[in-house]
């Protein structure tokens, strides 16, 4: 598995971008770790649609704009090693529910209703005494 980490174009959180990709070296020396920045990210930002990064690239699919917590990434990782679409991003089909019975129309009333008259307070003092 390859992972790619895009760096913004206009600086945002550069340093923390190299430090993530290597972390990700040192845990995980099974996978191919790059880091793109400068000149070369904004090709490759603009050929996944994006305007300025930063982004993780997992196997060539943008899996994060921005840079996620380690663990999301960690637990993000595993999903795209076995196989697994992202349930954020993947659309679940809709359970078929039963059909409901067509509601007949009710007939408008001739008079709206009257607002209720409100509770009078036979404790109530008068102004001014």
């Amino acid at each position: 598995m390859e992972v790619t980490f895009v760096a913004s174009i206009q600086g945002h959180q550069v340093e923390r971008v190299r430090e993530m990709a290597e972390r990700l070296r040192k845990q995980r020396p099974d996978l191919k770790v790059t880091l793109v920045e400068g000149d070369a990210a904004k090709p490759l930002l603009l050929k996944h649609k994006l305007q300025f990064g930063p982004a993780i690239l997992m196997d060539g699919r943008v899996e994060y704009v921005g840079i996620p917590r380690w663990r999301f990434l960690v637990e993000r990782l595993a999903q795209v090693g076995q196989g697994l679409l992202n349930p954020r991003s993947v659309v679940q089909p809709e359970k078929a529910s039963p059909a409901k019975p067509a509601a007949a129309p009710t007939a408008p009333s001739a008079s709206p209703p009257k607002p209720a008259a409100p509770p009078e307070n036979p404790k109530r003092e008068p102004v001014g005494t």
